[in-house]
């Protein structure tokens, strides 16, 4: 998980159980979107919401939201990092009315897909999964029967510059992403 202090649009809260009546509550059972909970021994919790391409990260420094329904204090100390974590709050407060991420919410960046292509590539790759393989899962039967072994190896070659990219991201290099 990215430590708060890596990432500036992390909002740390503060969790009290709250009524499911409640419409200021939160439940993490009743969300549509993938979820992702890590529960540090020192009862913290770093709570990931989102699909890839738009994403809420809370850590929850007192409290749990792993029992039920909860209402959350936010923490927005920090006039540097103010913007990021307003953004995470619109989208938080969007996914409890709408049960989605609005499109208005979703970053633009059209690097994003690459870099989610790119991560894959290397998960595929450190799983043993061939430059082919990988290929079709990334594009298609069809694109790498058409292409594989035509008179460019331009498929190829992009196999291999993510693979280069998704490890750059997994070493390190994610870390100016966030800034």
């Amino acid at each position: 998980m990215w430590r708060a202090d890596s990432d500036p649009a992390v909002v740390t809260v503060e969790a009290a159980a709250a009524s499911i009546n409640d419409p200021d509550a939160f439940d993490v059972m009743r969300l549509a979107s993938p979820v992702l909970v890590l529960k540090r021994r020192n009862g913290v919790e770093h709570l990931l919401i989102g699909d890839g391409f738009c994403q809420v990260r809370l850590d929850v420094a007192r409290g749990t939201v792993l029992n039920g329904p909860v209402c959350f204090r936010y923490d927005l100390s920090g006039a540097a990092a103010v913007d990021a974590k307003l953004l995470t709050l619109r989208r938080l407060i969007a996914l409890m009315r709408l049960h989605r991420f609005p499109q208005a919410l979703v970053p633009a960046n059209r690097r994003a897909r690459r870099w989610m292509m790119a991560l894959r590539a290397w998960d595929a790759r450190a799983t043993g999964a061939s430059h082919r393989e990988i290929a079709v899962a990334l594009f298609g039967q069809a694109t790498v029967d058409a292409d594989w072994n035509g008179a460019s190896a331009y498929l190829r070659c992009r196999v291999q510059r993510l693979i280069r990219l998704g490890e750059t991201l997994v070493h390190g290099g994610y870390r100016r992403l966030l800034k």
